[in-house]
């Protein structure tokens, strides 16, 4: 303390102000640094809070400084000390040693233990949700702009406020006004948008039923991006819709004929005679299959890489027109498909060699589909199953081969009569 009230009482005002000067640009850079870096870690914190206790720090320093320089020694310095230094060291300590001591260490820490800051990054929109499940659909929105503000472009919240505005309020605009938002960040743009034309496609089948605003919302995905897994998937949808749409026009006119029958009913006054149902035209089979082959082939056609439809076409193939290689080739082409899984590659391998075995296929020729499923993983539980298949291989055959043979019975030329 000594040396330190020698050094000041001995510096004159004008030297003091120098030094302090030069220790106000380090100071400045340091109180810069740190205000960046905290509000970049987080939300929570306010701009203008921390430059302001970077301000009042820097004013009670100048404060202990230059009213050490002015007062020099004796009692006069001791009354400073009491005084001015003390409770601005104190205050100091408040309000900067936090953001220092975090800026030292924090490298440190950070290393071992993870940031401290990493939970604050998300914000909560518990408050939102329990508001949306208590039915108070406009507080939840109040509560999700809120945190919106300080989180702008957060795309939780922005699926969030979506999602009440199309499954709550059955606004379906306002939703769409939300979803530009979500898109209009470059920079996630392949992420957000098959996340929120899927989600769109979803509302509008499920919801408002309009389910060409939903094949437009998949096509939508298939061109911004069509080499990727978002656009098969896109293009399995497509194709799901379109089955969908079919089977609900076959059930149709069922349903017609009992609307036009009780619609028929509701105009008579008197019954003389209970009513008779009207009786479904009964169809033929063969037709039937026939009428289903014909359409599953035109939606292949549009849809080639649908993975429904190519199974459906396969059963058809295999169970109607007895054509086994057309039902195999069906499982080739989901196996060449870009983006198979190896899960889907297992369970359409072992379709082949059912058919392959149901058909009266070689052993060879069984065991070789089988191989192709253990190359896949030879480690994993389809090659498993594989092994265990191929070792019981010519037992099923044959049970197979015993199952698709005619029963013949023995002709005998004597009369079995009762005796």
């Amino acid at each position: 303390m000594n040396a330190f009230t020698t050094m000041i009482g001995a510096a004159s005002m004008d030297e003091v102000g120098l030094v302090f000067g030069v220790v106000s640009v380090f100071y400045a850079a340091i109180a810069v640094y740190s205000i960046r870096k905290k509000l970049a870690a987080s939300a929570r914190y306010d701009k203008g809070s921390l430059i302001a206790k970077w301000v009042g720090a820097y004013l009670v320093l100048g404060l202990m400084v230059f009213s050490s320089a002015y007062t020099g020694r004796g009692a006069g310095l001791a009354c400073v000390l009491i005084g001015v230094i003390l409770p601005g060291a104190i205050i100091l300590g408040i309000l900067i040693t936090p953001y220092l001591s975090g800026l030292m260490v924090s490298p440190i820490t950070n290393a071992m233990e993870g940031r401290l800051d990493d939970h604050w990054e998300k914000p909560a929109y518990g408050p939102a949700i329990a508001a949306r499940n208590r039915g108070e659909y406009e507080m939840a929105l109040s509560h999700v702009a809120v945190l919106l503000e300080k989180h702008p472009g957060d795309l939780e919240g922005l699926m969030l406020k979506a999602s009440i505005q199309a499954e709550n309020l059955g606004d379906l605009d306002a939703a769409k006004e939300t979803f530009d938002e979500i898109l209009s960040e470059q920079e996630r743009l392949r992420y957000n948008l098959p996340v929120v034309y899927n989600k769109l496609a979803d509302w509008q089948l499920n919801l408002f039923d309009d389910p060409d605003g939903a094949r437009r919302s998949l096509e939508r995905i298939r061109e911004a991006y069509p080499d990727s897994k978002a656009s098969q998937l896109a293009s399995q949808r497509l194709a799901s819709i379109d089955s969908l749409e079919q089977a609900e026009s076959e059930k149709s006119d069922i349903d017609e004929t009992f609307q036009n029958f009780a619609s028929e009913s509701a105009m008579k006054d008197v019954f003389d005679s209970p009513l008779e149902m009207p009786k479904i035209a009964e169809r033929d089979a063969d037709l039937e299959n026939e009428h289903a082959l014909a359409e599953c082939l035109n939606r292949v056609e549009e849809h080639p890489d649908s993975i429904i439809n190519r199974e459906e076409l396969a059963d058809l193939y295999l169970n109607h027109a007895k054509e086994p290689t057309l039902a195999q080739y069906q499982y080739e082409h989901l196996l060449g498909m870009p983006g198979a899984t190896e899960k889907q590659k297992v369970i359409w391998l072992n379709k082949i060699a059912d058919i392959q075995v149901k058909s009266g296929g070689k052993q060879e020729q069984v065991k070789a589909t089988l191989q192709r499923i253990i190359a896949l993983n030879p480690e994993g539980a389809g090659a498993t199953r594989a092994q265990s298949r191929i070792m019981h291989l010519a037992i099923e055959i044959r049970a197979a081969n015993k199952k698709n043979t005619p029963l013949k019975l023995e002709r005998r030329d004597e009369d079995l009569g009762l005796m």
